[in-house]
């Protein structure tokens, strides 16, 4: 009979999975970039004018998700905390742009019957649970979009309504926004809130008189919302009202205690071991040799061993450069592996729509890659 070990409580330590949606320039970059330690996955290229740090601006898909698992892979030595995609409604066309590739269409209607859509609901699924790593890593994950009004109606009622949602999709058969929402610990809206009086007894004519910035945590029938920490319906769009959330470890127990009644002063928050300063020792100056003219004779120049980018496209050359694939490596398994082109063949030469599945078919061309090409250097 299997054993199952109880666990009761709230748990602290892992990342939130965060969604913020909302009007344009409403402020929602702006209200991530507070968060302690947090890095820019910029789609969009929102961030260029803003004081935070950002990652290369993902070309393809494959790239996005490379760009997460650096993330993970180097939270330490980096000190990164969080990380938020800005936005993902602009990653989303990434995923779109994939599956077309993979696929050979031209566009998610292509496939007929509604079922471009499930495949791309797959895909983002599968980026969704991948998130599982960071989270459990102590790194809060941040997904950014834009908001749209569409017409609704409730049950109980005839007329219709403009409802605010994720711009995701624009059919009823995309299931992507209801995956995010369920997926995250908090979707929270940001919008402009109007505050309008009548001009006169009757209140024909009304006229704006302020304008303020709120955050929604709690779903309306207007919009969608939600929280798992007991945050009000409605906020002032101010990083104060979710800070606690965000706080390193030892802000969360001073905030925990705060909250239960217990005196601060009564705790006491060990203080982190001092990092032990290494001394690298003085690197010999290696003694300079001079070779003979001989030896030089038929060397191949620095110039000439240069790998040459051009041609190739940026989606393409940015996933190389960044797994450190030279177009060499890519021409032989083209040629010897899957033999698609003849030998001596260059990269730059190849179609297009080979060009795009090899960003789509990421993973497979780098199990090549590692495993035919014995100068591969990953790092």
């Amino acid at each position: 009979m299997p054993v199952f070990e109880e666990v009761n409580g709230i748990q602290y330590g892992s990342g939130i999975k965060a969604v913020l949606y909302g009007q344009e320039g409403v402020g929602k970059s702006s209200l991530a970039a507070n968060i302690p330690g947090i890095v820019f996955i910029d789609c969009e290229g929102s961030t260029t004018k803003m004081n935070v740090r950002r990652l290369p601006a993902p070309t393809s898909w494959a790239m996005l998700c490379d760009e997460m698992d650096y993330i993970c892979e180097n939270a330490a030595a980096k000190g990164y905390r969080a990380v938020a995609i800005d936005t993902f409604d602009w990653a989303e066309r990434l995923a779109i742009q994939a599956i077309c590739q993979e696929h050979n269409v031209k566009g998610i209607e292509g496939f007929g019957y509604g079922a471009g859509w499930q495949y791309e609901a797959e895909m983002i699924g599968r980026f969704l649970e991948h998130t599982d790593r960071l989270i459990k890593a102590g790194i809060h994950v941040i997904l950014i979009c834009h908001a749209v009004t569409r017409q609704a109606t409730l049950p109980e009622e005839l007329d219709k309504y403009d409802h605010w949602e994720l711009k995701l999709g624009n059919k009823t058969t995309n299931k992507i926004a209801p995956l995010l929402k369920e997926w995250s610990d908090m979707t929270l809206f940001l919008a402009f809130k109007t505050q309008v009086m009548a001009a006169d007894d009757k209140g024909k004519v009304h006229k704006a008189t302020s304008v303020q910035r709120v955050m929604y945590a709690t779903k309306s029938a207007w919009w969608d919302a939600k929280n798992r920490f007991g945050l009000p319906d409605s906020m002032p769009l101010d990083y104060g009202a979710v800070a606690h959330l965000f706080a390193p470890p030892a802000d969360q127990i001073m905030q925990r205690a705060q909250d239960a009644g217990i005196p601060t002063e009564t705790i006491n928050v060990p203080a982190p071991p001092p990092q032990p300063v290494l001394q690298k020792p003085a690197a010999a100056e290696p003694a300079q040799q001079t070779l003979p003219a001989e030896a030089l004779q038929g060397a191949e120049s620095i110039e000439s061993i240069t790998a040459d980018w051009t041609g190739i496209p940026d989606a393409l050359a940015n996933l190389m450069k960044a797994n450190n694939v030279l177009p060499a490596h890519i021409e032989k398994i083209s040629s010897e592996v899957f033999r698609y082109f003849p030998a001596g063949m260059p990269l730059r030469a190849y179609p297009q729509d080979y060009h795009e599945w090899l960003c789509a078919s990421w993973p497979q061309v780098m199990d090549a890659v590692r495993a035919n090409c014995p100068d591969y250097v990953p790092f």
